[in-house]
C-alpha cells in the first residue's frame, strides 16, 4: 500500500511543476511575460527655478520633482519631469494632447512614458489668487527612449494627483507656481539586472 501511495505522487510532480512555474511565480513579480506591478508617489513643480526639487528634469519641461517607484520587490528613487503637450480639443478648459512623462532614475536608467491624452476637469488658473484641481493621464512606455535597465522596458502608467497653482507676485511681474501630488500605477515589463 505504501508503494501505491508513492508512485501516485509521482504522476502529480509534472502537475504541481507547472503550477509553480505558471501559476504561483507571477505573485512573487516574475510570469512569463516578465512584468511586474508599479506604484508610487512624485511631487512635481512648476517652474519653480533654483529649488532642488526641480533642478535636473528634462530641458523644457515645466513640471519636475522626486518620485519614489515600487516596481515589484525593488523601490527606485529618482527625479521625475513632465511636459503636458498641447492643448487639446476643449482649448485648454480640460485636456492635452501628446504629453510625456521623463523618469530619471540616476546611474540605473530611465525612461519616457508617453499620453495621447490627459484630463483635469478645471484647468489651472492662477488670477485671482489661487486654483485647485486634478489631472489624470495614461499612456504607454516609449521603448525607443529608454536607458540603463530601461532599454528594453516596456507597459504602462496611469498617473492621477490634485493640484494646487498661484501666483508669485514680483516687481512688474506675476509668476505662475504650482504643485502636484502624483500618484503612478501601472506595470513595467523587461527590466533589467540592477546596475552596481
Amino acid at each position: 500500500m505504501p508503494r501505491t501511495r508513492f508512485v501516485a505522487s509521482n504522476r502529480f510532480l509534472p502537475l504541481i511543476a507547472f503550477l509553480l512555474l505558471f501559476i504561483a511565480s507571477p505573485m512573487y513579480g516574475g510570469g512569463p511575460d516578465n512584468c511586474v506591478a508599479v506604484s508610487g508617489i512624485a511631487q512635481v513643480r512648476l517652474l519653480d527655478f533654483g529649488n532642488p526639487d526641480w533642478v535636473g528634469g528634462r530641458p523644457g519641461d515645466p513640471w519636475v520633482g522626486p518620485v519614489q517607484l515600487v516596481v515589484g520587490d525593488e523601490i527606485f528613487l529618482g527625479k521625475l519631469s513632465e511636459n503636458d503637450g498641447e492643448y487639446g480639443p476643449s482649448n485648454g478648459t480640460g485636456q492635452s494632447r501628446g504629453g510625456s512623462y521623463f523618469f530619471d532614475f540616476d546611474t540605473q536608467g530611465s525612461f519616457i512614458v508617453e499620453y495621447n491624452n490627459s484630463e483635469y476637469p478645471n484647468k489651472p488658473k492662477f488670477l485671482p489668487s489661487y486654483g485647485v484641481g486634478k489631472f489624470r493621464s495614461q499612456g504607454s512606455v516609449n521603448i525607443l527612449n529608454g536607458t540603463g535597465r530601461f532599454t528594453k522596458t516596456t507597459g504602462n502608467i496611469m498617473t492621477d494627483g490634485t493640484f494646487v497653482a498661484w501666483n508669485i507676485d514680483q516687481p512688474g511681474v506675476v509668476v505662475p507656481s504650482a504643485r502636484f501630488n502624483n500618484t503612478i500605477t501601472g506595470k513595467l515589463c523587461n527590466i533589467g539586472p540592477k546596475i552596481e
